[in-house]
């Protein structure tokens, strides 16, 4: 009994041994930066809404989690916003419905990170509404 027990343990040890070799990790969708939309190289407002949106993702993010967020940040943040917001209005006039559709999700979905990160992080305090 006590030798099956043994065995019943190196082989769950071996198997533990084995596990992340073979495992295949990735980083979670929700984690991983703005999703990489597909659409026309040659489209001029989605590939500035692509780099806006990576700025966001990539600059502002990074600045929150290492602790350099700045208010002149900030400031270049809003412009920023500002942009992308403009350029998903010119694809609602332009009637573009589907790529304006994909595109203000991610761009509210990154937005609402960095919200909430920078609250997180003590950048802006929660204001409670009564």
């Amino acid at each position: 009994m006590l030798v099956k027990l043994v065995l019943a343990q190196l082989g769950l040890f071996g198997l533990l041994c084995l596990a992340p070799a073979q495992a295949q990790y990735r980083a979670s969708p929700k984690l991983a930066g703005p999703a990489a939309l597909a659409h026309n190289s040659a489209d001029p407002i989605l590939n500035s809404l692509d780099v806006a949106m990576d700025k966001i993702s990539n600059i502002y993010i990074q600045a929150l989690l290492s602790g350099t967020h700045t208010p002149e940040l900030e400031i270049s943040l809003r412009a920023l916003e500002l942009e992308l917001y403009e350029l998903l209005d010119q694809l609602y006039k332009q009637h573009r419905l589907k790529d304006y559709m994909k595109y203000e999700s991610e761009v509210s979905k990154q937005m609402i990170i960095y919200n909430l990160l920078k609250e997180l992080f003590g950048y802006t305090q929660h204001i409670e509404k009564s």
